[in-house]
This record gives structure tokens, sequence and C-alpha cells, in this order.
């Protein structure tokens, strides 16, 4: 038990893991979002994200697809590693895994098809924006 809660604290610790589980994240949900959702059509019809819609659109689903998940780990590990020895170090953490939740749980909303469930996953992805906004607000108010 000590061994597996020495492993997650190393993890915990690593700028450069904690993104990749957010690239990860990303691969699931457009994985999930192009097996689950039946056509093209489907996803022009009923996907949230605008950036997506435009890829499928413009058939450049591929680069877009690349330059997501580079993008992703890229913010991921300079947001961390710019926090890395600050008290909201944890905070960073958790913003991350909390994306990358709402990206799984996203893909998974082809699935599901509720749109409760669908308004819920919004939400989450609401909250990552929100809590951000916040802690980088106390941020400013705390060295002013």
């Amino acid at each position: 038990m000590q061994q597996i809660s020495q492993n997650l604290q190393s993890i915990y610790r690593n700028y450069r893991v904690i993104p990749l589980i957010l690239s990860l994240a990303v691969t699931i949900d457009y994985a999930l979002t192009f097996y689950l959702a039946g056509g093209i059509e489907v996803i022009l019809e009923y996907e949230y994200s605008p950036t997506l819609v435009y890829a499928v659109e413009h058939g450049v689903v591929l680069p877009y697809l690349v330059f997501t998940v580079f993008f992703y780990y890229a913010a991921g590990y300079t947001v961390l590693k710019y926090l890395m020895d600050s008290e909201i170090y944890h905070i960073g953490v958790y913003i991350i895994l909390l994306m990358s939740i709402t990206h799984v749980l996203g893909g998974l909303s082809w699935y599901v098809l509720n749109p409760y469930y669908s308004n819920a996953v919004l939400a989450l992805s609401l909250i990552s924006v929100m809590v951000t906004i916040a802690v980088f607000g106390y941020e400013v108010i705390r060295h002013v």
C-alpha cells in the first residue's frame, strides 16, 4: 500500500506526466466521438466543440487532432512547470485532471445520448474554467 502511495505521489509531483493524462483523455474523447457518433453528419449536428465541427467540415480532422493533443500537453506542461514550487501547484493538477475527466465523459456522451448528461459534462468544463479564473484572480490580488 505504501508503494502505491509513493508511486501516486511521484506521478503527482511530475509535471511532465500529468499533462500526458490530459493528452490521453483528449485522444479517448475524440476516438469515442468518431466511433460512437455513427457518422460525420451526426457529429456536425450535435458536437459541442466548434473547432472539431470546423475540422470535420473542412476535412482536416487528423491535423486538428494531432495539434490539439500536442497543444493540451504543451499547455499543461508549461503551467505545471511554472507552478511546480508554488502553493497552488495542486490546483493546477486538479484543473488538468478535471479537464481529463471532462474529455473522457464527453466522449462517452455519444453512448449515453442524454441531454442531462451532456449538460453535466458541459458544467464540468465550465467549473474548470471558473476555478482557473478564480485562482488567477486570487493570485493577482495576493501579489498586489
